[in-house]
């Protein structure tokens, strides 16, 4: 690090000394807020530090600031990274207790135990521990100090800012929770002092007596291995609240309650009780399904229902009663659809592309409409969808589901946490819009357009393609009579036979031009007999092959157009007779025919004039 660096670094900083801290006496604290929260000790700290700098008292105002910062880490006591960043923005952060290393750190740990308010001398303690584990007094510290916080929130000597309805908040079990594993992380889970002990047993009788679920079931695994109870106790204890507030309470935190009754009885073995707990369980999830309005919703819950019966085993009479509700909430779901529009004026992309082609001859028609459109750019794809994510924040919270035209759920995408990496599935979910909008306009601008005019201009059928299909490396020998009348028929506009004539062929000819590279594109079973393998099974174990033959662009599109769960899904749609009428003529599947004479064509390119051409003329004349 060069010296403009450090002191840019102590700049950011602002070291304080021993006897800026003896400035303001640190017994005082608590004099100035008395809260349970670190936030508000922060603004608290803020506020004076602001004051000592308008009243030039810089003194104070270093050790206010310092101890601002040490109060803004934001608190995760159940993760590793326990301090980490409260801001992090456009490849900056605030600050973090690592950056308080060497003799910032040196002058917290001496006036830690002289600061009064417990939860700030726990914060002191702990940060400074968090990055140097030898600091073994400091440790004690920190827990002692974190479980004085709690004792004086139950006397009421330091208060909840959100005077929670509970008498065991969420905020006082992060607290002992940290406070335990601090014992534990530094070696001391045999040794834990007795106050200790004592202060877990309060908050534990606390929350049961009380019915703070989520406090019982975060504090009970702790009183287990700190050896205050046993697993048997805590099951039965579990159960009996769970009964308690089945009908009264949050379901999702009563579901919780029961699924620890359950893990708490398999830990003494007794399977039935847990299968009975993990029953109640499903309950909840069934409760939670009947406090939503929507078919879809509730359609959802019940799929998640059937899915926790499955887990438990055994249940089939009752899977199969919940099957049946299942699917009337699916078929209720329907009315539930909607679409919207999006205005968009193509008129003069359509007007340049009749004009296009009006004066052509039929071979150089053909050749335009090749190559009148290109597959949509894989990495511009994902690039786009990165941008959506960072601009639309709370969709990006949330996963998707993908139904059929029934109701039924056929895909789910998860949803990526904001800065992290996301998946190869996510990009491919993700892509399915923009892929959208890309056939959409390749078949409102150029593909119709210019099928509409050769059909007007010249009259081309069958024979037009023979020249194209019989010498194209991507038509497999025995079909090309397949592959000219589908062709025809797409330029005819009769999209009906064209998708069901085409779309089919597709995996054939990737099945044809992978086998003329002498990759064995067959299967062995366990029976020993061989078949052909499926689209699906191609892109997955021919990916790269594929890539190297069609390109990065043309091997993605295949996957989201004909392979991919939740997209257009052709292969399967016309595989399985599904796919209807109305949906033959929607540009997703204008666009795959057309695309399939993409392909036809594109080894041909190189003679066209050629060869090709040539032959087209003789035909047409």
């Amino acid at each position: 690090m060069t010296n403009k660096d450090e002191d840019k670094k102590k700049s950011l900083m602002d070291l304080a000394t021993l006897e800026d801290f003896a400035h303001i006496k640190p017994a005082s604290i608590m004099a100035m807020s008395n809260s349970l929260h670190f936030h508000t000790l922060e603004h608290a700290l803020r506020e004076a530090a602001q004051i000592a700098e308008n009243t030039g008292d810089a003194a104070a105002f270093r050790a206010y600031n310092v101890l601002a910062v040490v109060c803004s880490y934001h608190f995760n006591p159940s993760r590793p990274d326990t301090f980490s960043p409260q801001i992090i923005f456009k490849g900056k952060r605030t600050l973090i207790p690592s950056d308080y290393l060497g003799e910032q750190q040196g002058v917290l740990v001496q006036i830690a135990e002289q600061i009064d308010h417990p939860l700030l001398r726990a914060r002191i303690a702990d940060s400074c521990w968090y990055v140097n584990r030898r600091l073994h007094a400091v440790a004690a510290l920190a827990s002692s100090s974190y479980l004085n916080a709690v004792e004086l929130f139950f006397k009421k000597e330091l208060l909840d800012q959100y005077e929670s309805d509970f008498a065991v908040p969420f905020k006082v079990v992060d607290l002992i929770d940290r406070a335990f594993a601090i014992y534990a992380s530094a070696g001391k889970r045999n040794e834990i002092p007795g106050s200790a002990k004592e202060v877990l047993k309060q908050a534990y009788e606390m929350a049961k007596d009380n019915e703070c679920l989520v406090a019982f079931v975060r504090l009970s695994p702790i009183a287990q291995s700190s050896g205050l109870l046993e697993w048997q106790e805590i099951a039965a204890v579990a159960e009996a609240l769970a009964q308690a507030t089945k009908d009264k309470q949050y379901a999702e935190v009563v579901k919780k309650v029961w699924l620890h009754a359950a893990r708490a009885y398999l830990k003494v073995d007794d399977k039935e009780s847990a299968v009975r707990c993990r029953v109640n369980a499903v309950e909840q999830t069934l409760r939670m399904r009947d406090s939503v309005s929507t078919a879809m919703a509730k359609a959802s819950w019940t799929r998640s229902a059937i899915g926790e019966l499955r887990a438990i085993g055994g249940m089939a009479q009752r899977i199969e009663f919940l099957k049946k509700e299942l699917q009337q909430h699916e078929d209720d779901s329907l009315s539930e659809f909607g679409s919207f529009s999006v205005p968009m004026d193509l008129t003069d992309e359509r007007r340049a592309t009749i004009e296009e082609f009006e004066p052509l001859d039929v071979h150089e028609m053909l050749l335009r409409l090749a190559f009148t459109s290109r597959a949509p750019d894989k990495i511009a794809l994902h690039k786009n969808c990165l941008e959506k994510r960072d601009k639309y924040f709370f969709s990006s919270m949330s996963g998707k589901s993908y139904a059929d035209e029934r109701g039924k759920v056929i895909a789910t995408a998860a949803h990526v946490p904001h800065g992290s990496e996301p998946s190869g599935a996510w990009f491919d979910h993700e892509s399915l819009s923009e892929a959208g909008l890309h056939y959409h306009i390749a078949t409102e601008a150029f593909i119709r357009p210019a099928c509409i005019t050769m059909s007007r201009c010249q009259l081309i059928d069958d024979r037009h393609f023979e020249p194209i299909v019989c010498r194209s490396e991507f038509v497999p020998p025995g079909f090309e009579a397949i592959f000219s009348q589908g062709f025809s028929k797409l330029v005819q506009g009769d999209m009906v036979s064209a998708a069901h004539l085409l779309i089919p062929q597709l995996e054939n000819a990737l099945r044809h031009v992978l086998n003329s590279r002498r990759s064995n594109t067959a299967k062995l079973n366990v029976d020993l007999t061989q078949e052909d393998q499926s689209l699906k099974q191609l892109l997955s174990n021919y990916w790269g092959e594929i890539e190297q033959v069609f390109g990065v662009d043309n091997t993605y599109l295949f996957h989201i157009l004909f392979n991919l769960k939740g997209g257009p899904m052709l292969r399967h749609e016309v595989a399985h007779g599904k796919l209807s009428t109305a949906q033959c003529f929607e540009p997703s599947c204008i666009y795959a025919c057309w695309f399939i004479f993409h392909l036809t064509c594109v080894p041909l390119s190189p003679h066209w004039s050629s060869v090709i051409a040539g032959a087209i003329q003789e035909i047409s004349s």
